[in-house]
């Protein structure tokens, strides 16, 4: 049973192995069991448990076979495709939503991690409010759905993605007041803000906002956490690989702390989380390989850190 007065500190799956091997999920799994992991991260679309919005059953089975036989709490991060204010295909992105609600429950995923709206900059100048509007209610809708299942929805501060620094997609999400505003907004229990801190030091880099101000103001809906390093300096530049970002320094770095800038002491002077919240450390493959332990020490520290602010 999860402890409402704990923070957890673990890891999302990753890139675990080629695509729906649940053998390679296990033994990922019990990498993260090893290395001290309390929380583990899914992909819902690493699992091939979902085929056009509905489960599999015969893959289900499996992946909770090997899910049951692991000590750890799960959490689950929905398609990054599902997007509430695609207007267009609104219908299937709420199947999509929903899918990714009852794989969690199937898991025994208690939160589902959703990256907020996302339109063109033209369509976000002429129809923000009713955008706004349209995702709160769909949110709400959701909501009740994951309150039914017993899971939360948490949703996620936006990163300056290719799209966003390109000029052809905007977010409100970029900006973690906004964030807080819209789930204040939508006001459910089973509606939370996941702070990604990586995309959060990109925000602070593109918008040129007071990062440690933004975070005191979300702070009161914070209930997940992505936990890696980054400068926040925008992908401007060509590059072909992860290698070169991380050599240049750039973009969604998904670092070890000490790889980037962020001052994580002060982040956690200024944060607070709702009970039970997990911090869940995203990081490249390579940087797994070589920092696990140095990061998931760091965000034990981390998590210490804001247990004093309480």
């Amino acid at each position: 049973m999860m402890d409402q007065h704990h923070t957890y500190t673990g890891f999302n799956a990753g890139h675990f192995g080629p695509q729906g091997d649940l053998s390679a999920l296990d033994r990922r799994i019990a990498e993260l069991t090893e290395l001290g992991a309390e929380v583990c991260e899914l992909a819902a679309v690493r699992l091939d448990v979902v085929a056009a919005c509905q489960l599999l059953p015969e893959r289900m089975g499996r992946l909770k076979t090997v899910l049951s036989s692991h000590q750890i709490r799960y959490t689950l991060h929905a398609p990054i495709a599902v997007n509430l204010m695609d207007e267009p295909h609104l219908a299937l992105q709420i199947r999509a939503a929903e899918a990714s609600l009852e794989l969690a429950a199937e898991c025994s995923a208690d939160v589902v991690v959703f990256h907020p709206g996302r339109v063109h900059p033209a369509q976000w100048a002429d129809k923000f409010r009713g955008l706004l509007k349209r995702e709160q209610e769909t949110l709400s809708r959701l909501a009740d759905r994951a309150d039914t299942l017993g899971v939360r929805i948490a949703y996620e501060n936006m990163s300056p993605n290719r799209r966003i620094i390109a000029g052809t997609e905007t977010s409100y999400a970029l900006d973690l007041i906004a964030l807080a505003d819209q789930i204040a907004a939508v006001d459910h229990p089973a509606l939370v803000a996941c702070l990604d801190v990586n995309h959060a030091q990109q925000g602070r880099v593109l918008q040129g906002y007071d990062l440690y101000d933004q975070i005191a103001k979300l702070a009161p809906y914070v209930g997940h956490i992505h936990f890696s390093d980054s400068t926040g300096l925008p992908s401007t530049i060509q590059w072909d690989n992860d290698g070169e970002r991380l050599f240049f320094g750039i973009g969604d770095m998904h670092a070890p702390p000490g790889f980037g800038v962020i001052d994580f002491a002060e982040m956690a002077r200024q944060l607070t989380v709702l009970p039970g919240t997990a911090i869940v450390i995203e990081l490249k493959e390579n940087h797994f390989r070589h920092s696990a332990r140095m990061t998931i020490e760091a965000a034990r520290n981390f998590a210490a850190a804001i247990g004093n602010e309480r």
